[in-house]
């Protein structure tokens, strides 16, 4: 299983490289602010490498109704990986304009010396580049290294999936995913409660303080801060905790669990994760981990596609079948209840590298149109708003 989680990303870094290509035209395109760098045809496949600079968009993804087309035969090329840029409904969040964002996309070999081609996403609003024509007789010496090339602009993933009705939406950034399930709690008061999943694949201890996450509400045309209670404060509350523990472990298999069902050969697979100074690489794909040995220093996430969707129910059964076990299991440990519980509470901790945290925070209710937390964490702000 090791072996999966590298499929996609580290393949297209050592498949042998036939030519690269600066030199080309473009008769027509309908995105200003995305150019291609540079176009590589590999030895099983080619590689279009692209810069979108933000001017006013929230996010950008793409989809895997993708192709190149040959003009004059029609034939088509179809996508095969797209790299540091996810498929919708996923997407890569753009913090600020005049932000760049770096991506390649994967798709199967055109053939040396074809003339003109169209580039195609075939999706509402999706991009197009018509009459694309390289200049075959001029290879650049300029190499295009995948991992350096999109770790110049790592990817911010925003995505959700649902747990008991609810939606989970989550953050994956430079190897930690960020998740949070809003729910109305009545336990010693009225609050909104965030239930907040963090998991450390970042290659580094980090910090989470929950003092710095903030809240603001709007009710019809009123926008206004809201309270976010910290430990000491809901712990003065706080008379019996027990029901938190049992969740805590039900939401962190809900994470494993929600994506059992896709294979890496089946539609919207991704992987993604870390290398580290030392060579030392690890991260999921699914519900598993792996990890591997190498040279590569880099974050990376990589999106494959295939030409028909399917899904192993049995696969799903079964993950969601041993994530119960889990539960079960976590429920009948009495003895260690009681530490546990008493780190409910989100509080200021360090989460080592490689490392799960799960945690709450209490909002003050009121009955309002939206609602958004802001957590502070690893350098950046996670923006969260039902």
């Amino acid at each position: 299983m090791k072996n999966i989680f590298f499929s996609g990303l580290f393949l297209v870094l050592t498949i042998t490289v036939k030519g690269q290509y600066k030199d080309f035209t473009i008769q027509k395109y309908d995105v200003p602010n995305l150019k291609i760098i540079q176009i590589d045809n590999r030895e099983l496949s080619t590689l279009i490498h692209f810069q979108f600079t933000n001017e006013a968009s929230g996010w950008i993804s793409t989809n895997e109704d993708f192709y190149l087309k040959d003009k004059s035969t029609f034939k088509k090329y179809k996508l095969l990986n797209s790299i540091n840029l996810p498929f919708s409904p996923n997407m890569h969040v753009l913090d600020k304009v005049g932000q760049v964002h770096n991506f390649t996309l994967e798709f199967e070999r055109i053939p040396d010396n074809i003339g003109e081609f169209d580039i195609i996403e075939n999706a509402e609003g999706g991009f197009t580049f018509t009459g694309v024509n390289i200049d075959w007789s001029k290879k650049t010496d300029s190499y295009i290294d995948v991992s350096s090339f999109i770790e110049e602009t790592p990817i911010k993933e925003f995505g959700s999936y649902y747990k008991d009705g609810n939606t989970v939406f989550y953050y994956k950034y430079k190897g930690i995913t960020i998740a949070v399930m809003l729910t109305y709690a009545n336990n010693y008061g009225k609050y909104y409660q965030a239930s907040i999943l963090i998991e450390n694949l970042s290659g580094k201890d980090l910090n989470i303080s929950p003092d710095l996450i903030t809240a603001r509400m709007q009710k019809k045309e009123k926008v206004f801060d809201a309270e976010v209670l910290l430990y000491n404060d809901y712990m003065k509350k706080v008379k019996r905790r027990q029901a938190w523990n049992n969740f805590a472990v039900a939401f962190s298999e809900s994470m494993a669990a929600s994506n059992a069902g896709y294979s890496s050969s089946s539609t919207s697979s991704n992987s993604s994760g870390y290398a580290t100074s030392n060579g030392y690489a690890s991260g999921y794909v699914g519900n598993t981990y792996g990890s591997v040995y190498g040279s590569s220093t880099t974050y990376g996430s990589t999106y494959s596609t295939s030409y028909s969707k399917s899904y192993d129910g049995a696969s799903a059964y079964a993950a969601q079948q041993n994530a119960s076990r889990n539960i079960a299991n976590y429920e009948n440990q009495q003895y260690a209840i009681k530490k546990t519980l008493s780190e409910g509470y989100l509080r200021l901790n360090t989460i080592a590298n490689e490392t799960e945290y799960i945690g709450f925070i209490n909002v003050g209710y009121e009955k309002v149109d939206n609602l958004q937390i802001v957590i502070p964490f690893f350098d950046n702000n996670f923006v969260f708003t039902w």
